[in-house]
């Protein structure tokens, strides 16, 4: 008799009280704004000289985070501010702000 286990790491175990937490204390807005991301080059792993590409492997659209010499860049013209860049980033701080597209 053979049991498989799912592969659960302690940043998904503890990170699932922290997004709780997290979630609560600072709710998203309500309303139909578009959205973008930005890299805060200070908090992200890659300007640090890290290796990581964590925000561009787990984004849905295609071509809105490039890599581009080891360095993550939005293209803002392809993003939806979806979030999930945020959600995934392993950085200490989180690299990645969801703000409100600002139109010309």
């Amino acid at each position: 008799m053979t049991t498989t286990r799912q592969a659960y790491s302690r940043r998904d175990f503890f990170g699932s009280f922290f997004r709780r937490g997290r979630e609560a204390a600072t709710p998203e807005p309500i309303g139909t704004e578009a959205q973008v991301a930005i890299i805060q080059g200070r908090f992200c792993l890659a300007y640090q000289k890290s290796f990581c590409s964590v925000c561009s492997e787990r984004c849905p659209e295609s071509e809105a985070i490039v890599i581009e010499g080891g360095i993550p860049r939005i293209v803002a013209d392809n993003c939806t501010g979806c979030s999930i860049c945020r959600d995934v980033c392993p950085a200490p701080r989180n690299a990645i702000l969801i703000k409100p597209c600002v139109t010309a």
